[in-house]
C-alpha cells in the first residue's frame, strides 16, 4: 500500500468523491492508504498542496487558480466531478424572491473568493450590476461558516453550497434561486494535485484518478450508499437534508470526468473581473487531461458503465 495524504477543506457535500472513494474502499483497491488531512477551507488546502504537505484535494477550479497566483504553485485538476455551476442563493427571512434582492447586501467570507465569483456570474446572467446592485459584506471566518453568513443583521443572502441551502431553510432562509439551472461551465468539485507528482508519480496520479472517478459513479448511482457517505462524513443528521444534498449532487455529478477547460477560463474570467487576479490565466495552466484520457484509453469507462466486464 502506498500511503497518500488528501487535503480536507471543509465536510460538504462537494468533498463527496473523497469520502465515497474511502467509504467505497476505491483507494484502497487501488493500493492507497489515504489519510484524511483536516484544513480550514481551500486556501489552507491548497496552500498545503503547493508546499508538498500533502498529495492531493478536492477543490474548485477558482480557488486553485488564485492558490496558484498567489503562491507560485502547479497546482492542476487532474479529473472532475462537477463542471458547472452550482450553487444556490438564499435570502433571509422576509425576503421572498429574487429579485427583491437587487441592491442587497451578499454575505461571502473573503473578498475575490468563488462566492464572490459566483455572485459576479450570476449577476452578469440576471443582467444586474455588482458595482451598482450590490453591496458584498464580508462576514470572515472567525466562526461556523452558516452562522456568519446567515446573520440577517449583516446579510440579505449568501451563496450556498449543498447541504447549506437545506440547512439554512430550517432556519427561515429561502432558498430563491439556483445557480445550477444557469448551466454556466464552472469547474466546480474537482480532484487535483500538482505538476511536480504527476512528473514523479504518474502512476500515482492515474491510481488515484481511478478511484476518484469510481467514487463518483458509485455515489451518483447508488442512493442508499451517497446518503450514508453524506450522513457520515459530513454529520448531518436530518434525513430531508441528507436526501435532498444527494439528489443534487446526482443530477449535478458525472460527464466525462475530464477536467473542464472552459469552467477554469470562466473561473480565471471571474476572478480577474472581480480584481482577484492580476491577469488571466490560460485554461491549460492549471488542467492536465492526461491522466483521464488514458484511463479513457485503458477502456476504464468501458467497464465502469458495464459496457464490458
Amino acid at each position: 500500500m502506498d500511503r497518500i495524504r488528501i487535503a480536507v477543506a471543509h465536510r460538504g457535500a462537494g468533498l463527496a468523491p473523497v469520502f465515497a472513494a474511502v467509504e467505497g474502499g476505491f483507494f484502497r483497491a487501488q493500493g492507497l492508504e489515504p489519510e484524511l488531512v483536516p484544513c480550514h477551507g481551500h486556501p489552507p488546502s491548497l496552500a498545503a498542496l503547493i508546499a508538498g504537505e500533502v498529495e492531493f484535494t478536492n477543490s474548485v477550479g477558482a480557488e486553485l487558480i488564485l492558490a496558484n497566483e498567489r503562491h507560485g504553485g502547479d497546482a492542476v485538476v487532474i479529473a472532475s466531478a462537477i463542471g458547472r455551476s452550482a450553487q444556490q442563493v438564499s435570502a433571509r427571512p422576509g425576503i421572498a424572491s429574487l429579485g427583491e434582492l437587487r441592491g442587497a447586501r451578499w454575505g461571502v467570507t473573503a473578498r475575490g473568493d468563488a462566492d464572490e465569483c459566483a455572485i459576479a456570474m450570476a449577476f452578469e446572467r440576471w443582467g444586474w450590476d455588482v458595482a451598482r446592485d450590490a453591496e458584498i459584506v464580508v462576514v470572515g471566518t472567525d466562526g461556523p461558516r452558516l452562522d456568519l453568513l446567515l446573520d440577517p443583521a449583516r446579510v440579505d443572502a449568501a451563496i450556498m453550497h449543498a447541504p447549506e441551502p437545506f440547512q439554512a431553510a430550517k432556519r427561515g432562509w429561502a432558498l430563491v434561486a439556483d445557480l445550477g439551472r444557469l448551466d454556466v461551465s464552472i469547474q466546480n468539485s474537482c480532484a487535483a494535485t500538482t505538476r511536480r507528482l504527476l512528473r514523479d508519480r504518474p502512476e500515482l496520479a492515474l491510481r488515484y484518478v481511478r478511484a476518484f472517478c469510481r467514487a463518483v459513479h458509485r455515489f451518483r448511482h447508488d442512493a442508499e450508499f451517497g446518503v450514508g457517505v453524506l450522513r457520515k462524513y459530513g454529520g448531518e443528521t436530518d434525513e430531508e437534508v441528507l436526501g435532498k444534498t444527494w439528489v443534487l449532487f446526482a443530477r449535478l455529478m458525472g460527464g466525462m470526468m475530464f477536467p473542464s477547460l472552459e469552467g477554469m477560463r470562466n473561473s480565471a474570467l471571474l476572478l480577474h473581473r472581480v480584481g482577484a487576479i492580476g491577469r488571466l490565466v490560460p485554461p491549460e495552466e492549471a488542467v492536465d487531461l492526461e491522466p483521464v484520457a488514458a484511463l479513457e484509453h485503458e477502456g476504464f469507462f468501458d467497464h465502469l458503465l458495464g459496457l464490458r466486464r
